[in-house]
């Protein structure tokens, strides 16, 4: 067996380098999704028990609709909570509830995975006809084991990039309402029948009105504790209880 030349080598290396560069462009891409998503619910927390967001004044955003062209299913809060909430300016620019989208498809199905993946398919394919026309070029046995091998994982890698995308999974939640032809219903969101308390009955509190009472060491005690967490809004005021004979 003849020793494989220097150019074969390289080229070698190089469709190799692709392959690298397109997982990574993939993984990247995948990153930036859930970083994107983590700042659009922001200390909204989701319960998968539920199947809902609680937000940071204790209160619940339902399953609303879904939409079968995002493949995405639209959480809302309820009108009359969102409506009289303490921080509707802070929390939703809208004048209706805050409303969150959380996507049913795992990564690459939604619009930017299938972006990305195509991104990293085109990568791999390119370094794989490279590599094929070096092989072309080059016919020692050396040469051929080289190049082959490296085919041999390009194809690999690409087929299991394509059989990532190609296979949608079909988990379109039934127990939704489904949005027809992209046009979206409006109104209040549904509440489930599980003991939550309507939105007229007393017992609906706001978490900012329970701190309406903090004295204000223990104001600092609270403040702390969400800075500490990263719950803590951004330009958010606590009202501040006074003590007996002081002045407001």
């Amino acid at each position: 067996m003849t020793v494989p030349g220097i150019e074969v080598w390289l080229m070698a290396g190089y469709g190799l380098a692709l392959l690298a560069v397109a997982y990574l462009l993939d993984h990247l891409g995948r990153r930036s999704a859930q970083r994107s998503a983590s700042w659009r619910t922001g200390n909204f927390v989701y319960h998968e028990d539920r199947d809902a967001w609680k937000c940071h004044e204790d209160q619940w955003l339902w399953p609303a609709a879904f939409d079968p062209e995002k493949r995405v299913v639209r959480y809302q809060g309820q009108h009359a909570i969102c409506g009289r909430c303490p921080v509707k300016d802070e929390c939703s620019p809208t004048p209706g509830p805050r409303e969150l989208t959380k996507p049913v498809d795992p990564w690459p199905h939604s619009e930017t995975g299938r972006f990305h993946r195509g991104i990293a398919i085109a990568v791999v394919a390119a370094g794989l006809l490279l590599t094929a026309g070096s092989l072309i070029a080059h016919h020692d046995s050396g040469d051929v084991l080289v190049l082959g091998v490296t085919i041999l994982v390009q194809v690999a890698a690409l087929t299991h990039l394509y059989l990532g995308l190609a296979r949608r999974p079909d988990n379109a939640p039934e127990h939704i309402r489904h949005e027809v032809g992209g046009v979206r219903r409006v109104g209040p969101a549904e509440e489930p029948e599980d003991g939550m308390p309507s939105p007229g009955s007393p017992a609906v509190r706001y978490a900012s009105e329970r701190r309406s009472a903090l004295a204000p060491g223990e104001l600092d005690d609270l403040v702390e504790r969400h800075r500490t967490r990263g719950t803590l809004i951004a330009g958010a005021r606590l009202p501040v209880r006074q003590r007996s004979g002081e002045r407001a």
